[in-house]
């Protein structure tokens, strides 16, 4: 299935779109503001009677485009629209940010694992031992499109997976499943003894016309799967991008990890951020994602969030509802 808005966007998502949630930018709900021959933002209109009973934009990551563009696209967004959220940004456009007044808190990293992947090592010993495992319990891991597997068993597979989350599914920072085929969107199912134990989808990262690497977007994984097969479906998969000279995988976000000030911020958000990663991981598995994907030791860059309202704590609240973590 070809993204309603996809002839519009590709120009600019192919040349300029190497963040890892450049392609979560073609979720279902998004809106764009668009420039001919600049680029565009992607964004999320959300208004709760509560909660934003005026409503915010809420922008998701780096605008797509050019960096020397970013400030005066940025600046006409806000001047149009006025409260705006930019959510999971990077250090460049931070700086932008900051330049034009706004707060911008520290929101966690992001993980990329580059191509070639050396397993070698104390570091990575975990990995090693879960691809063993796997591979000594018979999962086999194949690439194949959503259109030549059977609808009923992906169904079921998503439905398992869907009540073990609490039968919610996040949008924004996860792009939510999507059952068709998609433009350079990857398909690696795992299957034991027959059973499909586990699925998993990489989203392309562009550069310059050519696709540089994949977002592993997300799993779904039966609770009978062996340990490990999240991993071990990684380590297939980029077995198989690097015979194609991709570059490298990114795990995406780290959320609230070792929040620090980069730049000026709101004090009191950070701390209500980290007692969230301490204290709330029944809304969202900040402890738990952390620690799956701290065992791959790979390399990390700072993200950010903004809000031109002030980076209040009733902002993050805002944000986690329009995620739907609360």
């Amino acid at each position: 299935m070809t993204h309603p808005d996809w002839q519009r966007l590709e120009v600019y998502l192919k040349q300029y779109g190497k963040g890892c949630l450049s392609y979560s930018s073609l979720q279902a709900g998004m809106q764009y503001y668009l420039e001919e021959g600049i680029g565009f933002i992607a964004y999320l209109p959300f208004r709760h009677p509560l909660f934003a009973p005026l409503g915010r934009k809420i922008i998701l990551a780096d605008p797509i485009c050019a960096l020397d563009q970013a400030e005066g696209l940025l600046q006409r967004f806000i001047q149009l629209h006025k409260r705006v959220i930019v959510l999971q940004c990077t250090a460049l456009i931070g700086q932008v940010l900051e330049k034009l007044g706004y707060e911008v808190n520290h929101f966690g990293q992001e993980t990329e694992l580059p191509i070639p992947f050396d397993l070698a090592g104390k570091e990575r010993a975990k990995l090693r031992q879960w691809r063993n495992k796997c591979e000594r319990e018979g999962v086999i891991v194949e690439e194949r499109a959503l259109s030549d597997c059977n609808k009923h068993e992906i169904e079921a597979l998503s439905k398992e997976w869907m009540q073990e989350k609490g039968g919610k599914e996040l949008i924004l920072l996860t792009r939510p499943f999507v059952p068709t085929d998609e433009p350079d969107v990857r398909c690696f199912w795992a299957r034991q003894q027959g059973k499909l134990v586990g699925l998993a989808i990489f989203d392309p990262m562009y550069e310059q016309g050519k696709i540089i690497g994949y977002y592993h977007n997300f799993d779904r994984i039966t609770a009978d799967a062996p340990n490990g097969l999240s991993v071990f479906i990684i380590l297939e998969a980029m077995r198989t991008f690097q015979q194609e000279g991709v570059q490298k995988v990114s795990l995406g976000l780290m959320p609230l990890y070792v929040l620090r000030k980069h730049f000026r911020h709101n004090e009191f958000t950070m701390k209500g951020l980290k007692y969230a990663y301490r204290k709330l991981n029944h809304l969202y598995p900040f402890q738990g994602n952390i620690s799956h994907k701290k065992k791959f030791h790979g390399q990390r860059q700072h993200v950010y969030f903004s809000s031109t309202q002030g980076n209040r704590l009733w902002e993050m609240i805002i944000l986690m509802k329009a995620m739907r973590m609360i």
